[in-house]
């Protein structure tokens, strides 16, 4: 997959949402409804990391961003969007955070039973999606973007959920989704290149 984004001469980027209220108050919200669309959106210093990501690594304005619908992501991409003088972000519910099923509602520290239950790939608390789902839905996602009408943004940023990104970034390296978390943990507000091999 990326011998094919490169061949397009396009780089692929996932931006990590800034802090949200559900990262102060170490809540899991992982579900579409009122917590995800509504509470949990940036706090002050949330807008201000994207602000700052955003300045930092400028990207052209052609840059097409692709955002998770609920409000921490889409927050971070309008921000972003404006920085860049880009067009408003493109909405894409593939993108929405990884469904931590059971652990809804509950403390974040629980995160660490299922990046366990990962690395042995099975085990998961119940209604967890497991790696391989979330990279076949980003897969897919990434595959309708070759053809895409927008196909010529020299650049595409993903902005998205750590877990969503992390996934991303170990299916385009190679690795088994359940891997992820060999890789080095994504901050909030932080842009990665997705497709390291790109000359």
């Amino acid at each position: 997959m990326t011998d094919i984004l490169n061949n397009h001469h396009t780089r692929l980027w996932g931006l990590r949402h800034g802090e949200s209220r559900a990262n102060v108050e170490q809540i899991v919200v992982s579900r579409p409804g009122p917590r995800a669309f509504d509470w949990a959106s940036l706090t002050d210093l949330g807008r201000q990391q994207v602000e700052e990501t955003s300045r930092v690594n400028h990207l052209p304005s052609d840059t097409l961003l692709i955002t998770s619908d609920f409000a921490r992501a889409y927050e971070t991409a309008q921000i972003a969007a404006e920085a860049w003088g880009a067009h408003l972000p493109r909405i894409d519910s593939r993108l929405r955070e990884r469904d931590f099923g059971s652990l809804e509602d509950g403390p974040a520290a629980r995160y660490d039973e299922v990046w366990t239950a990962d690395f042995k790939n099975g085990g998961w608390p119940d209604g967890v999606e497991t790696p391989q789902h979330v990279a076949a839905r980003i897969r897919a996602l990434v595959e309708s973007l070759i053809d895409d009408p927008e196909g010529d943004a020299s650049e595409i940023v993903l902005v998205a959920h750590g877990d969503v990104l992390q996934i991303a970034e170990a299916w385009l390296r190679g690795l088994d989704p359940s891997q992820h978390r060999s890789l080095p943990h994504l901050l909030n507000a932080e842009l990665r290149l997705l497709t390291p091999n790109r000359a």
